[in-house]
């Protein structure tokens, strides 16, 4: 009896197969290792654009309330009210000796000023804004959620601090975080409630860097012997960091800040190749890398900047006050 014939596959047949097929998966985990950076990539940036656009943009609609409800149209170290915190005299009538911010006389840490806080970027330390304005409407909240009295001064500080919440972050997991107060009457002898860790407004910021924007009335009698001194127009303008302000023997009005952050990712993009952990940071006058760290890399960054005219900052400052 004769046996029927057998059909199948070669071992060459088979080993085609095989090798077809490991292709085929090979360019399948491609694909999905790419998908899957692209995706990070993607993660990230819209990390960034929600910190850099939605938070900072969070913090201005306050800051251009700065100066609402102050003394007068201009913004100093020694205007009541002023819209940026400078010295005690922007708080209060009373002698300093008499005013005390949340108990102690040591005020200077919480008011607006330079190189003071927490920040990633080498050799460098944040600075720190500290704004005032008057609540002249009910229903109003500070930037930590608090209602705020109809006719109050809110006093609200913009600072980096740690985060307790981490995540293989590089260096400090720092936030730009906001603490608020508020107070009645203009001869107040305290101010309470304006230390402490805040809200945080932006999640991962590795540093904040302030410039004033000041300006004089005051003319070159060389160039216009006939107007030399004050003619009633602001005619000098120019940008300094705070703490040269605050050692200037007389200080100009302030007009504007330009604010700047350098903000990063919330979670990793993985090792891409697209970032560099020696890469120079440039905010205004400031030109650092970062602080060594083997995670640099692994997250993308972006400085954000914005400059703000000051509410009610343009009036005429007399000559010699």
């Amino acid at each position: 009896m004769k046996l029927p014939l057998q059909h199948g596959f070669t071992l060459v047949e088979l080993m085609i197969s095989i090798v077809l097929g490991l292709m085929v998966t090979a360019a399948a985990t491609q694909l999905f290792i790419t998908g899957q950076r692209s995706m990070a990539l993607q993660q990230g940036a819209a990390s960034l654009q929600n910190s850099g656009s939605f938070g900072l943009e969070y913090i201005l609609r306050d800051v251009r309330l700065a100066n609402l409800g102050a003394a007068t149209p201009v913004i100093d170290p020694a205007v009541l009210h002023g819209g940026l915190v400078l010295s005690h005299s922007n708080l209060s009538s009373v002698p300093v000796a008499d005013f005390t911010i949340n108990g102690s006389e040591s005020t200077n840490s919480l008011m607006t000023v330079g190189e003071v806080g927490l920040s990633n970027l080498k050799d460098q330390k944040s600075d720190q804004l500290v704004i005032q304005y008057k609540n002249t409407v009910g229903n109003q909240y500070d930037c930590e959620g608090h209602t705020i009295a109809a006719n109050a001064y809110v006093v609200q500080r913009y600072f980096i601090r740690k985060d307790s919440n981490t995540n293989n972050d590089p260096n400090e997991p720092l936030a730009l975080a906001c603490k608020a107060t508020s107070y009645t009457g203009d001869a107040n002898t305290a101010l309470t409630d304006l230390g402490g860790n805040g809200e945080i407004i932006i999640p991962r910021v590795d540093h904040m860097h302030i410039l004033l924007g000041v300006a004089q009335d005051t003319l070159d009698e060389s160039v216009l012997p006939s107007k030399a001194g004050q003619d009633g127009v602001l005619d000098r303008f120019g940008y300094i960091n705070i703490n040269d302000y605050l050692d200037l023997a007389s200080k100009p009005q302030i007009v504007s800040i330009k604010l700047g952050l350098l903000v990063r990712s919330s979670d990793t993009v993985g090792n891409h190749g697209l970032t560099k952990a020696d890469k120079q940071y440039k905010i205004y006058d400031i030109d650092q890398p970062l602080i060594d760290d083997a995670k640099n890399n692994l997250y993308v960054r972006e400085v954000v900047t914005q400059t703000i005219a000051l509410r009610n900052g343009f009036g005429l400052k007399e000559e010699g006050k």
